[in-house]
């Protein structure tokens, strides 16, 4: 069976970092592992070896999800679906211990795929991404950087953040034209220096939006001005690039307890 471009389908074959990913999950016989988009099953036999307690594999291709039913029969749940329209909420009630994600993400909603994962961050322990390069990079860089974004500022908010390691175009068929890289997030239990999570949110992701701008600038055209000239959390002349993610917390919380005064 031949990879569908529709799918965005670019399979890993180099078995030296199908196992390599795995190991970096750190799979132990509790945990619940769910793996984003097999395909083949190039991850599948490393996992089902690590012994998890439950093996879960959502693929959207019926060819192989039908494929690795027949391969794995009685030792994984293979959901044939889109991941983007599966309800973890539902998925993940019955489960009280660990679970941990794994996935070569198709570059085309590697970004959706990320956010939705991070909405569900109380019930996930780790994730192993495997991205584009420059993706991987961009979730990882620090503030400062050219690279230092939306995807940075979020990811690093409620994750510890390690970037593993490089994969060259090469290992992968058909081979994409990018460099890929592999990704830890770690998630963190609560998020407890944030007193109002979707404007924490809102505000990284519209000051970014104008990222060249000063904060007084790009603030006010979010928010009332007389608002965003009285916050003193922080310097209203930096660009969104030079905050730190506590920066940022400050900022966010500053910014919620003027409004709630303004507007309760």
């Amino acid at each position: 069976m031949y990879p569908l471009k529709r799918f965005s389908q670019n399979f890993l074959n180099n078995p030296y970092y199908c196992k390599k990913i795995v190991e970096a999950l750190e799979i132990d016989s509790d945990d619940y592992v769910l793996e984003i988009g097999p395909g083949k099953g190039s991850l599948t036999k490393h996992i089902i070896e690590a012994a998890p307690k439950r093996y879960i594999a959502v693929e959207i291709d019926r060819r192989w999800s039908d494929y690795l039913k027949d391969q794995f029969k009685g030792r994984a749940d293979i959901i044939n679906q889109d991941f983007m329209k599966i309800d973890l909420n539902k998925l993940f009630s019955p489960i009280k211990q660990s679970i941990k994600i794994i996935g070569n993400l198709p570059y085309n909603i590697t970004s959706p795929i990320i956010f939705k994962l991070i909405d569900n961050y109380r019930e996930i322990d780790a994730a192993v991404l495997m991205t584009q390069n420059e993706v991987a990079r961009r979730i990882s860089s620090g503030c400062g950087g050219k690279e230092y974004g939306i995807l940075s500022v979020i990811c690093q908010t409620y994750s510890k953040v390690e970037y593993l390691f490089k994969v060259n175009r090469g290992n992968f068929f058909p081979a994409p034209k990018v460099d890929s890289a592999v990704i830890k997030l770690s998630f963190l239990n609560e998020i407890n220096e944030i007193e109002n999570e979707p404007l924490y949110r809102q505000l990284v992701r519209q000051t970014f939006n104008y990222r060249r701008k000063m904060l007084r600038n790009s603030l006010g055209r979010i928010f009332d001005k007389s608002i965003v000239y009285s916050l003193e959390a922080i310097d209203l002349n930096k660009r969104p690039e030079d905050l730190t993610i506590q920066e940022f917390k400050n900022l966010a919380n500053e910014l919620n307890c003027k409004l709630r005064q303004t507007y309760d």
